[in-house]
């Protein structure tokens, strides 16, 4: 019964997708020696929580099945989410604080992905406030948004767009220093995915302050991933050169119903994945620094 106990202990802080990494390897995204090498890392090193078979195959899929990537990128993965617990802990959504950054906050996964197998997610605000902006909160949904977008059928990676629509000189003043040093460097040493574009829309001259700010936290290759678009730039423009109207939402000139709708959707499946990412946050709080 105690060690019965202990397995359940530990089975609760292993998150459970909606994949199985057989699925990766009958794919051909991945080898089951790959995941087995990792798996054997994982559990060799004192400082690693356990992991599943899923979420090494999803960090293979991130690190193009190098091994050693891999090993190196989730350690920093598990490193920073415990390194950083005001923005990977106390992720449920009928929280306070949960409820609140969903109300001031526009967030979304559009159902439709690229050819290439690209997810597509969107950020931006709706409460235009300053006061009511608050950095952490609002870097602690969009992680959560990747973490749920990664449950089901991982993508080859991620194009993400942020809106940039009624962020004003104040707001800047709510940004921590601290807060953007800890998401670029998730975003660009331990993110579980591949970012592959970085869309800014209403771009007007706030984007180039923001930019100044953030700069000195971005490498040169996150930098060369952002396109920036100008306020009145036609969604055309958008389609044409960059994503179909047929994988963007009513807003951006899309088929796909509006950002609200698709935000709607978003919180439902957060609601409905309450306990797997809780075991995100346990698993993240075994890690030995």
């Amino acid at each position: 019964m105690f060690f019965a106990a202990i397995d359940d202990d530990i089975m609760s802080v292993i998150p459970k997708y909606q994949f199985k990494a057989d699925d990766i390897v009958k794919q051909g995204r991945t080898s089951k020696e790959n995941i087995e090498a990792v798996k054997k890392w994982t559990a060799a090193n004192p400082r690693m929580p356990p992991v599943s078979e899923e979420q090494v195959a999803l960090f293979l899929l991130a690190c193009k099945d190098n091994v050693e990537f891999t090993e190196e990128t989730m350690e920093t993965y598990f490193r920073q989410r415990y390194s950083a617990p005001e923005i990977f802990q106390d992720r449920d959504i009928d929280g306070k604080e949960g409820q609140f950054t969903h109300s001031v906050t526009k967030l979304a996964v559009f159902p439709k992905r690229t050819k290439e197998n690209y997810a597509i997610a969107m950020a931006g605000i709706k409460d235009t406030s300053y006061y009511n902006f608050n950095i952490e909160s609002q870097v602690k949904a969009a992680f959560a948004l990747i973490d749920v977008l990664l449950y089901s059928n991982p993508p080859d990676g991620l194009i993400f767009i942020i809106d940039i629509k009624g962020v004003g000189i104040m707001h800047l003043t709510r940004l921590k220093l601290g807060t953007l040093k800890k998401f670029f460097a998730y975003v660009q040493e331990a993110l579980p995915t591949q970012l592959k574009r970085v869309h800014i829309i209403n771009a007007s001259y706030i984007f180039e302050k923001i930019l100044a700010i953030a700069k000195p936290f971005m490498k040169k290759e996150l930098f060369e991933l952002i396109i920036a678009h100008p306020p009145g730039m036609p969604w055309s423009e958008l389609h044409e050169q960059y994503i179909p109207a047929s994988l963007l939402p009513s807003d951006l000139g899309g088929e796909l119903p509006s950002v609200e709708q698709l935000h709607e959707g978003l919180q439902r499946e957060m609601k409905k994945l309450k306990a797997f990412l809780e075991a995100h946050d346990k698993q993240a709080l075994m890690y030995k620094k």
